[in-house]
């Protein structure tokens, strides 16, 4: 079914229509609409409705049509922080109402280890390579220069990303069980609305999968305004993790992005610094989370 087809079928007579980004703004009968492409990719929302979470804009359109017709959602002004924390806490409402357990076998358990191993050696091959390139320059561009004196903390960050995997791997290949959740699939400040009640929109990368990817995805992506260590402390006061969903979610983090080389220079030296700074914080968080542990066992010894 398309835009008319849809307006058509649900007896809407539009009294204006306005553009905002990928979405258009419909006013009919009094009321607002946002209509947009539909890229989902499953029916969410029913199955959510299933698990008692509400907390999405009411949806019109199906699954199978071309466009997706939702409630709009008059957002009031919310300080950016406060955004980040309800997302967090938000997420850990979805995956508590949508958890349960599977029995996974050696392949599966195998096929994760090996895919993020695999990762790990080829973002170190990638930076290794540049940095043999850049260590033949006569005179080094600012963002070259940047990147060789920091280009430890990459590699240190993909040793410890090792590490963290074949913690995981040692607990689930003996226990074969993991938990997954219906996740959003791309969380960002852009993508929670809050009016009376809070709302996550932009549902197209949903999907049943391990919790942890929302985490991951949210935190490379908001980095900057919002702690690790928040977003955990939040998260697990509704969504406690297991010990070897903190592994894999540590060894996901740790695994830095590439940077783009044939940028220009600025934003080659904007994205050298930010990797850095990325890197920086999460080894931070699992610094100062290593002190806290030690000091802890330390007092009980003493006790």
């Amino acid at each position: 079914m398309n835009k008319k087809e849809l307006i058509d079928y649900l007896s809407i007579k539009p009294q204006s229509i306005k553009k905002l980004g990928s979405a258009t703004i419909l006013t009919a009968n009094n009321q607002k609409y946002v209509i947009k492409k539909n890229k989902r990719k499953a029916d969410s929302f029913d199955y959510l409705k299933t698990r008692n979470f509400y907390n999405f804009p009411k949806v019109y359109s199906h699954l199978e049509d071309e466009i997706e017709l939702t409630d709009y959602i008059e957002e009031i002004d919310t300080p950016k922080e406060q955004k980040l924390q309800d997302i967090v806490y938000l997420a850990s409402i979805l995956h508590t109402k949508t958890t349960f357990y599977k029995d996974v076998d050696d392949d599966y358990i195998k096929k994760i280890y090996e895919d993020i191993l695999d990762q790990v050696n080829r973002i170190y091959q990638y930076y290794s390579e540049l940095q043999n390139m850049i260590e033949l320059e006569i005179y080094m561009s600012p963002a070259n220069y940047l990147l060789i004196r920091n280009i430890s903390i990459i590699y240190l960050a993909l040793n410890e990303s090792k590490k963290y995997i074949n913690k995981w791997y040692d607990i689930v290949k003996e226990s074969h069980k993991v938990r997954y959740a219906y996740i959003h699939g791309n969380l960002e400040e852009n993508h929670i609305l809050e009016e009376k009640d809070l709302y996550f929109i932009s549902w197209d990368h949903s999907r049943i999968d391990l919790p942890i990817y929302d985490l991951e995805i949210f935190y490379r992506k908001s980095y900057m305004d919002i702690s690790l260590k928040e977003i955990l402390e939040i998260y697990e006061s509704k969504y406690p993790l297991k010990k070897e969903e903190q592994y894999l979610l540590i060894a996901l983090l740790l695994i830095p992005e590439k940077i783009d080389m044939n940028e220009k220079e600025y934003n080659k030296v904007k994205q050298v610094t930010n990797t850095i700074l990325y890197i920086d914080k999460t080894l931070s968080y699992l610094e100062n989370n290593s002190k806290k542990a030690n000091n802890n066992a330390s007092h009980q010894q003493e006790y």
